[in-house]
């Protein structure tokens, strides 16, 4: 039904595909999978023939119709003469409308066989009417579409897209700003849609449940994989050794042919039949194709390190919270993102209306707790997330957080970042620039990029940039708020990977169904405002398809009882008995996380009491006291470093020039310039653009002792006053 052949597409001198081949059978679902920016939008919509290719041949049997549904849709056609709704937009789609338009340019005495196509196609409005319900956007008819939130245009570009009836669909992430319960939906209607469809999701329950062929694109090469999902989670490695294996071969047998054709360089010079062969040898070893070589694989590493906590985390009662809703003329508008600010003037509060997001919350999380809150979107669960985290002030209730508990928390849109902010800044001002280097490019971010604030990134470079920060930091309860989105496959499975192997206390927001049945242990919902407590995953999908399930109390159980003071434990024995007890077999998943989690805590207080114990300052050679503030300074070859409580500096020291490097306070950087200038030779010291001088220093700096030297501990010796040389004698 479409069939791309050695298909090419670059822009400038990136190459996004070279070579491809991509086809489409009748009912076919094929899954293009492949790491973010390696073209998959572009080859999407060179296939839709909205891209025009720079080499190849894009072919479709005549009357094939093709729909591409792109991210983040936002209807920009509207039906002529009409009003741009929601439903007016969804039905200008659908062959009735067509035909309705056709009747209207025909003549009376021709309009007899337009009418009866007309009445004919009339069961459309009933499934328009139908589609959008099932989307969700049945109170919505009447609904402006330059009103309509990210998830509401997503959902109504999707129900354009199964009224067209299109032979093909392609669809580019449209599991974008959808829920549990419209993922379920839109599984069943691809499985049940009669054309071909292609999609690229990140949906690893969705894709393997859909797909019947997968593609995968990388480094400019498109593979094609016939069969399911876990066909080719099978298949990659092997196809990765298969086209390495052929390349060998190519290459060996290209090597074997001119070697042949070198040896008979000496006698084809007399010899016309030699000469012929040798020349046949050398077409022969020119012929030889080998396939492309495919991309390294890429594999994401990933650890997120955790500290010790009380044994109840969090603790929340009776929390509350509401917001105001304001009427419109049209009662079909409400949810809508956007009011005329003329109308906002005229409103009276007497028409004001509240919605109580929240009602009663009452919930404890216990250390350990690796907690999923799933649920509609717009049921609240970031605002429960806000009001756990004191971001918003509950109308009633309380929260009280653990003693000393640390909290990292990762937002949807930016991930803990700041948006107008360089990136390598924020990473430098909190962990240095070596290691701020490091964790960026962990995750695949190059020195030309780090200077770019967040705000200018693609919503995959900042869930990216979100997670390297979430490898540098060190918390006890750690709250994410949809980290999946706009993910990767692959960086996806790491996370999933370094969430499971999190000692700490987890709360996360999530739809990848994959990702919270094996990293959650306990699951909350929302349900219309009121927080409560599945007993396992199942339970929780079923309540959001609005059948039975069973429902628990989010307080959970009995508060355990009161630990003893650190003094009073034996945490070696403690230590050990928790070490024995991780390796029994009938361990849930919830009680191995707990273990887990007071095996930390135990460790992080048993690291406290040896270091009380067994401490021993730092060696330092010099110590300066400057403007208050003690700077330690030290040097191991031509290392060296400075540092304080207020900051540090570090550099190498060569050909008399000192480079330092680091965020700390002036004063740090004042006394690195007294201890380098008036005690080691120094002549430079660069830090920065700055670049201050010996000589100049001394001459506006008088030297004087402000310097505690280490070693040797003794008193500082006096020096004897030189004696006054004799007197020359008499000649």
């Amino acid at each position: 039904m479409l069939r791309l052949s050695d298909g090419e597409k670059s822009f400038g001198e990136r190459v996004l595909f070279r070579h491809a081949k991509f086809w489409l059978e009748p009912r076919e679902r094929a899954v293009l999978v492949g790491p973010n920016g390696a073209g998959k939008s572009t080859l999407f919509q060179a296939l839709a023939g909205r891209l025009p290719l720079d080499e190849g041949k894009l072919e479709r049997p005549r009357g094939t119709t093709v729909v591409y549904l792109p991210q983040d849709f936002r209807p920009s056609s509207l039906p002529p003469g009409g009003e741009a709704t929601l439903y007016g937009t969804a039905y200008a789609i659908t062959p009735l409308y067509r035909a309705e338009r056709e009747l209207e340019t025909l003549p009376p005495e021709r309009a007899g066989e337009a009418w009866n196509r007309v009445r004919e196609l009339s069961f459309w409005k009933g499934r328009v009417a139908k589609t959008l319900a099932d989307f969700g956007l049945g109170g919505l008819w009447e609904s402006p579409v330059g009103g309509l939130s990210g998830g509401e245009g997503v959902r109504l570009g999707l129900a354009m897209t199964f009224l067209s009836g299109a032979d093909v669909l392609l669809l580019d992430e449209p599991t974008t700003h959808l829920d549990l319960k419209m993922r379920l939906w839109l599984e069943e209607m691809l499985l049940a849609y009669r054309g071909a469809v292609a999609l690229i999701s990140h949906d690893r329950a969705l894709v393997a449940r859909v797909a019947t062929t997968v593609y995968h694109l990388e480094a400019g090469v498109l593979v094609r994989v016939p069969g399911g999902y876990s066909t080719y989670l099978q298949e990659r490695e092997r196809v990765r050794r298969t086209i390495q294996k052929a390349r060998k071969e190519a290459d060996k047998e290209r090597e074997r042919l001119t070697a042949s054709a070198d040896s008979m360089r000496p006698f084809a010079q007399y010899s016309a039949k030699k000469s012929r062969q040798r020349d046949s040898l050398i077409r022969r070893a020119q012929r030889i194709e080998a396939p492309d070589p495919l991309p390294p694989e890429r594999r994401w590493s990933l650890e997120i390190a955790a500290e010790g906590t009380p044994k109840l985390v969090l603790e929340a009662k009776d929390l509350a919270k509401s917001y105001v809703l304001r009427q419109t003329q049209n009662a079909d508008l409400v949810g809508a993102q956007s009011f005329a600010s003329g109308a906002r003037q005229n409103q009276n509060h007497a028409d004001d209306q509240k919605r109580q997001v929240i009602k009663n919350a009452t919930l404890r999380i216990f250390r350990g707790d690796r907690i999923a809150l799933v649920g509609t979107n717009g049921a609240g669960k970031t605002t429960l997330l806000r009001l756990l985290l004191s971001r918003e002030f509950p109308d009633a209730g309380e929260r009280t957080l653990g003693l000393g508990v640390g909290v990292a928390y990762l937002d949807q849109l930016y991930h803990g970042l700041e948006p107008d902010k360089s990136l390598f800044v924020q990473f430098s001002s909190r962990f240095g620039e070596a290691r701020a280097a490091a964790l960026l490019g962990r995750v695949g971010f190059r020195p030309p990029h780090w200077n770019d604030p967040p705000q200018s990134f693609s919503g995959g470079e900042r869930a990216r940039a979100g997670l390297a920060l979430l490898g540098a930091l060190r918390a006890g309860l750690l709250v994410m708020d949809e980290p999946t989105n706009h993910i990767e496959l692959e960086l996806l499975e790491a996370l999933e990977r370094a969430l499971s192997d999190y000692p700490g206390t987890l709360l996360f927001v999530s739809h990848d169904r994959t990702l919270i049945k094996r990293v959650a242990t306990r699951f909350w919902g929302l349900e219309d405002g009121i927080l409560v407590e599945y007993p396992n995953y199942a339970e929780a999908e079923a309540a959001m398809l609005g059948k039975p399930a069973v429902r628990l109390n989010p307080y959970g159980e009995l508060p355990p009882e009161t630990e003893a003071s650190a003094e009073e434990r034996n945490l070696e024995d403690e230590r050990l008995a928790l070490l024995e007890r991780l390796h029994e077999v009938r361990l849930t998943d919830r009680s191995r996380a707990r273990l887990r989690a007071d095996l930390l805590a135990v460790e992080d207080e048993l690291d406290r009491r040896y270091a009380h114990e067994f401490y021993l300052p730092v060696p330092y050679r010099y110590r300066v006291r400057q403007g208050g503030l003690e700077v330690f300074a030290d040097y191991e070859l031509s290392y060296w470093r400075f540092w304080s409580s207020a900051g540090g500096l570090e550099g190498e020291y060569s050909n008399k020039i000192l480079h330092l490097e680091g965020h700390a306070d002036s004063r740090v950087l004042q006394a690195a310039l007294r201890v380098a200038f008036e005690l080691e030779g120094v002549q430079v010291v660069r830090y920065g653009k700055q670049t201050f001088g010996r000589d100049k220093y001394l001459e506006e700096f008088k030297p004087s002792a402000w310097v505690d030297e280490r070693r040797p501990p003794g008193k500082r010796r006096r020096r004897k006053p030189k004696r006054p040389a004799p007197p020359a004698p008499a000649v």
